[in-house]
């Protein structure tokens, strides 16, 4: 008895010893384990999600604004029947048999806390709150609306599920209009209610700025209303216009087709959502013959009344013959570039020779982006010198060899708008924050890229043009416009295409005091794709709206152009005419390499086959590139 005793007492020693070790280990080795266990099934940290800051026009209007809307998740645990939840879920969710049976996975997890769907539109929120199944709640986010819809959809982008912008302006300011993510500690209840306690960790959420825009809402839709109907006319693919203040370099409007709905991003191709005429390369064809021009005026080489033999409508390079669109005999350098004459241009190239053609692309921006506050713009291509064959300055002169984006074209021609001036173009106005207003649209200057007495001659040109050349239909009745047309071949399987161009027009009004430079682009018109043709008169109809819409008076009658000033910007060579003297004609030059050639629309130049353009070739693979050179 007294052993079993003994037995009996070490034993219940033994188990309150291993009793009181195991709650030691739990209550003390283990206390934070367990705390935080225990903590995390009555307390959840919630991500407060900023609001993001509005988006307004020019005049104050809303272009993105944030709402309050619901997402429903669901807490597994309490979903009795994972499958016929989903079910019905996908069945009010208009979902997939793929995204059905993805549901139906995470309603049977072993987790507290999952997602159904989020930012739902008030509609499917209701229909999914009636359906009123166990384990599926709400909760409060934010979602990005775009109350005038397609209207600047590009420019202004878009936002994704997770609040970060993946498009347009609302990626480029992301950091600026998104805000500053708070939190928030709540506590849960035996039936997983949320309750609030002002003890618990708070951390509130701060609102992102607010963008005010160059872009006015009235213009924009003049833009695209004007770009639409010219692509349904000539039957295009798509198209691009620009409007900017030659001024300030502040856009009034830009439009790329075909758009999409910003609130429904998702059913458009990623290929809409691009800026396009910050994103889009093509070959600018005649409209780069005034960059030729400019150069030819600014080293008083030539004035605009000096005549030119035009070797009636072709002339031989290196073996090449270059053909014009119309057979030309002597015409003055106004009509050169007022009849979009290649061999004239060309010309005034050889005249000119590579290096002050090439310092005069790069002058006017060309080959380097332009610094918009938009993402993806591109530089477009000039090649340096070294890789030019005895060919280039010829191509180059006439819009070949070279590419460009809408915006830097219109850039340029703001520069001869504006006196010579190189502005960087820009969108946003104002960022309204924490720390008030900053104002952001003062004249970004870049640069001269011409003397005011080149751009004045230049617009002596640019106005023939108009009123005697390929760009009689871009004629205003009481604005005076100067412009230049051009219609590129595209090319397709290394050769330029007889049937597949780019048509554009770039051109500024009124002159004397320019309100607006404004360039409209449209892909593969067709039957009818001359320039002059298809985008000069999108131009004459947007440009004369905008002016009315200001309120500028038309003229009832054109004055006079004023006095030009005369001399030349830089040392004349010798041997030719400087600005203002008597006109005379230039005699005709050699051929680099006379006799028979091919003629231009053989195989396209060195930039698009060669083995120094590799991003070129690639362009040319995907019938991207463009030839110029007609009018």
């Amino acid at each position: 008895m007294r052993g079993r005793g003994a037995l009996a007492a070490t034993l219940t020693v033994l188990w309150f010893g291993a009793v009181a070790a195991r709650l030691y280990w739990l209550q003390v080795e283990r206390h934070d384990h367990y705390a935080k266990k225990a903590a995390a099934q009555h307390q959840r940290v919630l991500d407060l999600e900023p609001p993001r800051g509005t988006i307004y026009d020019a005049r104050g209007r809303v272009l993105a604004v944030s709402v309050e809307v619901d997402s429903a998740f669901a807490d597994p645990q309490q979903v009795k029947d994972p499958k016929g939840t989903a079910r019905r879920l996908a069945a009010v969710l208009h979902l997939d048999r793929r995204a059905a049976a993805e549901l139906q996975q995470r309603l049977s997890r072993e987790r507290d806390f999952v997602f159904v769907a989020r930012k739902l539109d008030p509609p499917q929120a209701d229909a999914v709150r009636a359906l009123a199944l166990p384990g599926i709640h709400f909760l409060r986010e934010s979602k990005r609306y775009y109350p005038m819809r397609e209207l600047g959809a590009q420019v202004l982008g878009f936002v994704g599920t997770d609040h970060r912008g993946l498009a347009g302006l609302e990626a480029h300011y992301d950091r600026v209009i998104a805000g500053r993510a708070g939190q928030r500690t709540v506590l849960r209840d035996a039936h997983r209610n949320t309750l609030l306690s002002p003890r618990l960790a708070y951390v509130e959420a701060r609102p992102g700025a607010d963008l005010h825009l160059t872009l006015d809402a009235t213009i924009q839709y003049i833009v695209e209303k004007e770009l639409a109907a010219a692509v349904d006319k000539f039957h295009a693919q798509g198209g691009t216009a620009v409007v900017l203040d030659p001024q300030s370099g502040a856009i009034f409007g830009m439009a790329t087709l075909p758009g999409f709905d910003p609130n429904r991003f998702g059913e458009a191709s990623s290929h809409r959502w691009r800026v396009g005429a910050v994103t889009d390369t093509y070959e600018p064809g005649s409209t780069f013959k005034m960059v030729t021009a400019a150069a030819v005026l600014a080293h008083g080489l030539l004035s605009p009344d000096d005549v030119l033999d035009c070797e009636m409508g072709g002339i031989t390079l290196a073996g090449v013959l270059i053909r014009d669109h119309q057979a030309y005999g002597r015409l003055t350098v106004r009509q050169v570039l007022a009849k979009s004459s290649n061999v004239g241009i060309i010309k005034l190239a050889l005249l000119l020779g590579e290096q002050r053609l090439y310092d005069q692309v790069r002058a006017l921006g060309f080959g380097e982006r332009t610094a918009v506050d938009l993402p993806g713009e591109s530089s477009g291509i000039v090649r340096p010198l070294r890789a030019w064959s005895a060919l280039s300055k010829a191509y180059v002169s006439f819009g070949q060899e070279v590419s460009v984006t809408p915006l830097q074209l219109a850039r340029a021609m703001a520069a001869v708008a504006n006196g010579g001036r190189l502005l960087r173009p820009h969108v946003v106005a104002a960022v309204d924050g924490e720390g008030g207003v900053e104002w952001l649209d003062e004249p970004f200057g870049q640069g001269q890229a011409l003397t005011p007495t080149v751009a004045a001659q230049l617009e002596e040109l640019l106005a023939a043009v108009v009123t005697e050349g390929t760009g009689r239909q871009a004629a205003i009745d009481g604005y005076p416009v100067a412009g230049k047309t051009g219609t590129a071949q595209k090319v397709v399987g290394g050769r330029y295409s007889h049937r597949y161009f780019v048509s554009s027009f770039v051109g500024y009004a009124p002159m004397g005091r320019p309100r607006l430079v404004g360039l409209v682009s449209l892909d593969e018109p067709w039957p009818v794709y001359y320039g002059g043709q298809v985008a000069a008169p999108a131009f004459a109809a947007i440009a004369r709206q905008v002016l009315l819409y200001w309120g500028v008076p038309p003229q009832p009658s054109l004055e006079p152009p004023p006095q030009l000033p005369t001399g030349p910007a830089f040392a004349p060579l010798p041997g030719f005419a400087l600005a203002g003297a008597p006109p005379r004609t230039v005699p005709a030059l050699p051929p680099l390499d006379a006799g028979e050639g091919d003629a231009l629309d053989g195989p396209a130049p060195a930039l698009w086959l060669g083995s120094s353009g590799a991003e070129s070739n690639r362009a040319a693979a995907a019938g991207a590139g463009t030839s110029g050179g007609q009018h």
